[in-house]
């Protein structure tokens, strides 16, 4: 059948779509509001969703934003969930088999089938939205690792000792500075208003306390990127998330960053922006799946 099922299963939503599998488009899509974030509850609230769209064949490509082995989810922070075995309970529920995603996992392939990095045999995703991720892609696969949670970028330590507490559990992640959902925790501890998004035009606007937080997320993230670009060698930088796309100064940054700590690497690398917007995760769990 042309047409393939892919799921994008977020802490308060989930998205559904029906995707042509030689380009990508997207046909149908469906979104619900989750009501429960118990596991039989939004196994339920998905089966409804797929019910919405028109009939596929295959594998259910399911995109989580989490850290996955297999079909069970270790930990997904926004969910509250650990050591849940998705895959099984909802390929009985849905009577065809399901293939679990990280969910950078699902829209670095999204791009490098339907978007930025199409054509690009070697390519690194980063995103900063409410977290902070990325994915690999190399000579045209995607890099799983030993356990299936290679490319878990927001969790490199950026603070060694007593960091702050990132959703993971741990301490001193890049997410729990840089990931939209801790930066607007700790603006508020530090009395700035707004959001994640915001804080770039506070610091611009001459605020200290923002422009110490911008800094030290600017200098990080860049840093961060730049290490990964020596390590990996890709022919694309895909760079995107909510944070990213209201932040274009942390995107010069980046490149500034590039130029300036990264190797050779640096000088075959093109930076791109994320082309299929929110529809990267969805399109990519469906062509995988």
């Amino acid at each position: 059948m042309p047409h393939a099922l892919g799921i994008d299963l977020g802490g308060s939503t989930a998205r559904a779509a029906v995707v042509e599998r030689v380009n990508g488009r997207v046909l149908a899509s469906a979104r619900v509001k989750l009501t429960s974030r118990e596991v039989r509850d939004v196994v339920g609230e998905l089966v409804q969703l797929a019910s919405q769209l028109p009939p596929t064949t295959g594998a259910v490509g399911v995109a989580v934003a989490g850290m996955l082995h297999g079909g069970v989810v270790k930990n997904a922070p926004n969910l509250g969930w650990r050591d849940v075995d998705l895959g099984a309970t909802l390929s009985s529920a849905l009577s065809r088999e399901v293939l679990l995603l990280n969910d950078l996992s699902a829209a670095a392939w999204g791009e490098f089938r339907a978007g930025a990095s199409r054509g690009a045999s070697d390519s690194l995703t980063v995103f900063v939205g409410t977290g902070v991720g990325s994915a690999v892609i190399s000579g045209g696969a995607l890099l799983r690792g030993a356990t299936g949670v290679a490319g878990e970028f927001g969790h490199l330590k950026v603070v060694p000792d007593g960091g702050r507490r990132c959703g993971c559990g741990q301490e001193g992640c890049l997410e729990a500075y840089a990931g939209g959902a801790k930066l607007a925790e700790w603006m508020t501890e530090e009395g700035l208003p707004g959001r994640a998004a915001d804080l770039e035009v506070l610091a611009l606007s001459g605020d200290v306390t923002a422009r110490r937080l911008y800094d030290f997320i600017a200098s990080q993230l860049s840093l961060a990127v730049a290490n990964q670009v020596s390590m990996l060698n890709p022919a694309v930088l895909v760079l995107g998330g909510g944070v990213l796309s209201r932040s274009p100064g942390l995107v010069t940054h980046i490149e500034a960053g590039i130029a300036r700590w990264s190797t050779v690497a640096a000088r075959g690398v093109r930076v791109a922006r994320a082309q299929l917007g929110d529809d990267s995760g969805l399109v990519g769990a469906a062509l995988l799946g």
